[in-house]
């Protein structure tokens, strides 16, 4: 039931988080200049547990969800290029300071979003 009712949260907060971003005016937001880099969620380069985030999300079959570097608490909201994304995973500490998209299995996806790019954090 407890994982049930993470799943449940996590895809509410997937589908309003947009709507919430879109349409308010006075969001606080900081921006850095990051490396982005895109992974899928495959034990190859995850762990033995690639569906499971630190957050204890489960992340397979989600589009929205971003390894952060440490300092950013797990989910946070930001946008990479006009696309939202939740702060559910932490990059390895050898790439501390990136943001990692999780492309869930499309193989094609990482050398798309890799590069650098202005990432907009949403602070409360």
């Amino acid at each position: 039931m407890r994982g049930g009712l993470k799943r449940v949260l996590a895809f509410a907060v997937a589908l309003i988080a947009p709507m919430l971003l879109s349409t308010t005016d006075n969001s606080t937001f900081q921006e850095r200049y990051s490396y982005i880099t895109g992974y899928n969620t495959l034990p190859a380069q995850t762990d033995r547990t690639p569906c499971i985030a630190a957050s204890g999300a489960n992340i397979c079959g989600r589009r929205d969800a971003v390894a952060c570097p440490r300092e950013i608490s797990l989910g946070t909201v930001v946008e990479i290029r006009g696309s939202v994304y939740v702060c559910e995973d932490r990059t390895a500490r050898k790439f501390d300071g990136r943001f990692d998209i999780s492309c869930d299995k499309d193989k094609r996806c990482p050398n798309q979003v890799a590069g650098w790019a202005t990432v907009k954090v949403f602070v409360d």
